[in-house]
């Protein structure tokens, strides 16, 4: 079979694409420029790609002409266990437990807005500023900065899938990592100065244990970790209230439920991060050696495309994979990956949408489209572009 990435009806709902995939052909090699990938959209092929570390990120080993600013999404053992080990002493689970009550308060702030208005535009009023304030307060990023944030954050987001994106797209991406690469250099230098009760700071101080300046984050380490943490806090959050919330008024009996029995809310954040994944497809990676995965042999260099929104409905795994269900359980989804690579700001994530969707309910009575919501067009980041909803 073939498929178009760039079909509108695959962009509207790729998850039918997805379930021929898995049965006539679960390594599917799709033609991409000069170059390809190996898609593999089977959960079990999936899980491998994302926990093998026979398949690399590390673009430098494989064309060191590409020269991105190093951060953890982009390196391989030993480069990523250092860098992990000192990422995760600022970004603690404490650390984001302790950010419950200010999300809570910012959720309410926002929609307190809206409510005389009767109508919600959800993306712009919501679910967009929502993480890049806190992602930004976290950072201590100042606040007059924070919507040029979500533009280069935005930027990045379309550009960043050579599936989809135009090359003007792909241009307006790399514009906007220069331009968070020099903002970042600025603020950090700044926090060198001067440190602060951020998180910025906390990524200066962190030190490997026993080691002494060699021990610590590079200046250039600490730049591409900051982009990192703004991206990855920012567009995964957007897209999953988003999709959520469109997926909750599709199905009113599973949001009447929710409503009537919120100690729910947790499955259901897990249900909605696997019916409509916010993140489809795998970052980056390549085979580094000669590899066989579901019957097709993988040639050193070639990129491989670890399909997630497939993984996460293939009826192997999930009972009656196409039904919507708050109280689903087990739900061993894979949105946020597997293996070494596995997002460090799910916490985060799972706690803003958790919150934003207590706020929404309690907020409003009645929920309803206000019009037909609009995706981006995006294949890799899942999400919407404007959700009008009318409110009661």
């Amino acid at each position: 079979m073939a498929i178009d990435l760039r079909d509108p009806a695959f962009l509207e709902n790729p998850y039918p694409f997805y379930a021929r995939l898995r049965e006539e052909s679960p390594a599917y090699w799709l033609p991409v420029e000069d170059r390809g990938m190996w898609m593999f959209t089977r959960y079990a092929e999936v899980e491998l790609v994302l926990k093998d570390l026979r398949f690399k990120k590390d673009i430098r080993t494989l064309r060191p002409q590409d020269n991105d600013l190093p951060q953890m999404l982009s390196t391989d053992p030993p480069d990523h266990t250092r860098l992990r080990a000192l990422v995760s002493q600022a970004f603690t689970p404490g650390v984001v437990r302790n950010l419950e009550p200010h999300i809570r308060d910012i959720v309410n702030h926002l929609l307190e807005r809206v409510k005389t208005q009767g109508e919600l535009e959800l993306m712009r009023d919501f679910a967009m500023p929502l993480p890049v304030i806190v992602i930004a307060e976290l950072m201590g990023v100042p606040m007059e900065d924070r919507e040029q944030f979500r533009g280069w954050s935005t930027h990045f987001a379309l550009g960043n899938d050579a599936v989809s994106a135009s090359k003007e797209a792909q241009e307006r991406a790399q514009a906007a990592i220069f331009a968070l690469g020099d903002y970042f250099r600025q603020l950090i230098a700044k926090r060198y100065q001067n440190s602060q009760n951020d998180l910025i700071s906390s990524l200066i101080a962190a030190r490997s244990p026993g080691q002494h300046s060699g021990g610590k984050l590079t200046p250039e380490e600490l730049i591409g970790t900051c982009i990192l943490l703004l991206i990855a806090g920012h567009e995964t959050t957007v897209n999953l209230i988003g999709n959520g919330t469109r997926v909750l008024l599709e199905h009113p009996d599973q949001l009447e439920r929710l409503r009537q029995h919120p100690e729910l809310m947790e499955t259901a954040v897990e249900e909605m991060l696997r019916y409509d994944a916010p993140v489809q497809r795998s970052t980056f990676r390549f085979a580094g050696e000669r590899v066989e995965v579901a019957g097709q042999v993988i040639e050193p260099g070639q990129q491989v495309s670890a399909v997630i929104g497939s993984a996460n409905r293939d009826p192997e795994i999930f009972s009656q994979p196409e039904r919507f269900d708050v109280a689903r359980t087990p739900n061993r989804h894979q949105s946020f990956g597997r293996g070494i690579h596995f997002c460090l700001g799910a916490p985060l994530a799972r706690l803003e949408a958790r919150v934003a969707f207590q706020g929404l309910l309690e907020a409003f009575s009645k929920l309803e489209f206000a019009g037909e919501p609009v995706r981006r067009p995006a294949t890799m980041f899942r999400g919407l572009e404007r959700f009008p909803i009318r409110l009661a």
